[in-house]
């Protein structure tokens, strides 16, 4: 015990070179190789951050001050194990733990220095290490570390960590003993964080400065202050952004992207309320840890929102490059895959946010299994589609302003979404038919034929002269001869098909170039006529459907046939 004193005093006295020395191994850790080493680090590390902060308050102007109090922190967190606490509890809860088991340990009766286990007295008759080492008449224990980049060490186990604060509670009416951080954990706890608080605080009646459940009044009314304001001012984004959103007119890209202002404030101003009521008014302990989690919750919400948002953005923005149509399959393509990767992002956000929050990965990987099962058996449909547009995206059987048959749909591709895809047909009605269905189905694209093809016969009178059937067919030839729209590759053809019972046919075919739908028509009206024309100067007649009239009486006789 009195070997304990001595070292803390000398380390008072010796501050100065103590600082030289860390100047020349600034990389050097806090030693934690032995139960004895651990204690003497933790207890010269909390004297030289109590002494700064006695001198100079929490708002360090001096660059060496920060420093030293950067390098006592760091010594204080490696004495503690802290590796199964929450990230986002972890800085706050080594912090105040160490001044609780300071201020224990300037109150209770230590053994002497030789009675803890140093490097000489942890190695067992067997060979191994000793596990744990429990100062005597306490529950403070020092645990070996087993696994990790610090195995072999030791340090206050996880235990005594997270119950620091009741074991000061337990021995608060204890008084000091000489050479003690008088003050500590009340100075760190409950001093306000920054120079113009603390005067305000000053200022404050006795009852504000009273603690209640943990806390001081005035910290507790800082609290709800400083929440008050944040919700304020989200929700005065939230409308502003709802109002931008709403506006009358065409959207555009800029607005599209101001809506995203509220969740990125939702993102920050919880986030730095946080900080204010961690840094500025010094909330800690549990209050400190509920506040916190709900804050960073509601942060990580609302980034993944953000992400999810900008993924949209990111695919809008690649769909309107000058070279790609806005209603183009690479458009749809962009805009998926955008989407895709955000939701990725987001996941893979939520995830590592659900770690830092304390939440293990098994449960969370568990838990997005489950609503993932959930999702895809409520939503099977919906699947179905999106994956259906993904394969009509990759395949791009058709694009928007194609004209298509598909069923007994015929029309042109309107518009090609997540969930469906919308056909105008040829009578101005619009037809919407879900991906799965366009996917699956075979579809017969029209407008991407490189030309009319048009198969037509003529009906000859079944008795017609020899020469004057061949007379039709080169009149037809001549006609077609370097029609319009014709290409060498495929010349018009004419010839005698076959008879029928009462008629000969003469079939005629030729294809039209380049696939216009209304000069195709127009054309085959010009040749309609022409055949027309040359006929009747050739004498040549068309022959019409026979037909043939049966009459019979009320006694089913024939009276004409």
């Amino acid at each position: 015990m009195r070997r304990l004193l001595l070292v803390l005093v000398a380390c008072v006295l010796s501050f100065s070179a103590r600082a030289k020395d860390e100047e020349e191994h600034p990389l050097r850790p806090a030693d934690i190789s032995s139960p004895r080493a651990t204690l003497s680090s933790f207890v010269e590390s909390c004297s030289v951050a109590y002494q700064i902060l006695q001198s100079e308050g929490r708002e360090l102007d001096s660059a060496q001050s920060r420093e030293e109090v950067q390098r006592a922190v760091r010594a204080i967190q490696r004495c503690m194990d802290t590796r199964n606490i929450a990230e986002f509890r972890r800085d706050n809860m080594t912090k105040e733990a160490a001044v609780s088991l300071k201020e224990v340990l300037d109150r209770i009766e230590l053994p002497k220095e030789r009675d803890i286990p140093d490097r000489d007295d942890i190695v067992l008759e067997d060979g191994s290490k000793m596990k744990r080492w429990t100062v005597p008449n306490t529950e403070i224990t020092f645990e070996l570390i087993e696994e990790g980049p610090l195995e072999g060490s030791y340090q206050f186990s996880e235990q005594t960590v997270l119950r620091a604060q009741e074991f000061l509670e337990r021995v608060r009416h204890l008084p000091y003993k000489e050479g003690a951080t008088e003050g500590f954990a009340a100075t760190y706890l409950s001093s306000p964080g920054t120079d113009w608080l603390a005067r305000v605080v000053q200022r404050l009646p006795a009852s504000m400065l009273e603690r209640k459940a943990e806390q001081a009044v005035w910290q507790w009314v800082g609290t709800g202050v400083v929440l008050l304001i944040s919700f304020v001012l989200m929700a005065a984004l939230y409308t502003t952004g709802r109002r931008v959103s709403r506006k009358d007119g065409e959207s555009s890209l800029l607005r599209s992207t101001l809506t995203l202002v509220f969740p990125i404030a939702a993102a920050f101003i919880p986030a730095r309320a946080a900080a204010v009521i961690q840094e500025d008014l010094v909330v800690s302990g549990q209050p400190l840890y509920f506040i916190k989690f709900n804050l960073s919750l509601l942060t990580l919400f609302a980034s993944t929102i953000v992400v999810l948002g900008v993924g949209r953005r990111v695919g809008e923005v690649i769909a309107a490059v000058p070279h790609i149509k806005a209603s183009s399959i690479d458009a749809q393509l962009a805009r998926l895959m955008s989407r895709l990767l955000g939701m990725v992002v987001a996941m893979v956000l939520l995830l590592q946010g659900g770690q830092h929050l304390g939440i293990p990965l098994s449960s969370l990987l568990a838990g997005a299994g489950v609503v993932g099962a959930a999702l895809a058996l409520s939503a099977q449909d919906v699947l179905k589609n999106i994956f259906g547009s993904i394969m009509i995206i990759m395949d791009k059987p058709y694009a928007v302003g194609e004209r298509i048959r598909i069923k007994t749909y015929d029309g042109v591709i309107e518009e090609i979404g997540l969930r469906s895809t919308k056909i105008r047909l040829l009578n101005g009605h619009q037809a919407v038919i879900p991906n799965e269905d366009m996917a699956r189905s075979d579809i017969e694209n029209i407008g991407r034929r490189p030309f009319i093809r048009r198969v037509s016969s003529i009906r000859l009178p079944v008795d017609i002269p020899a020469e004057k059937a061949e007379e039709a067919v080169k009149t037809i030839e001549e006609i077609l001869k370097d029609h319009e729209g014709m290409t060498p590759e495929f010349p018009p053809r004419a010839w005698l098909s076959e008879f029928g019972s009462d008629h000969l046919e003469l079939k005629m075919i030729y294809w039209y170039h380049p696939p216009n739908y209304w000069d195709f028509t127009a054309h085959a009206d010009r040749v309609n006529r022409e055949i027309l024309s040359r006929f009747r100067k050739a004498g040549l007649s068309i022959a019409l459907p026979a037909f043939t009239t049966r009459a019979e009486d009320e006694s089913g006789a024939v009276i004409s046939g």
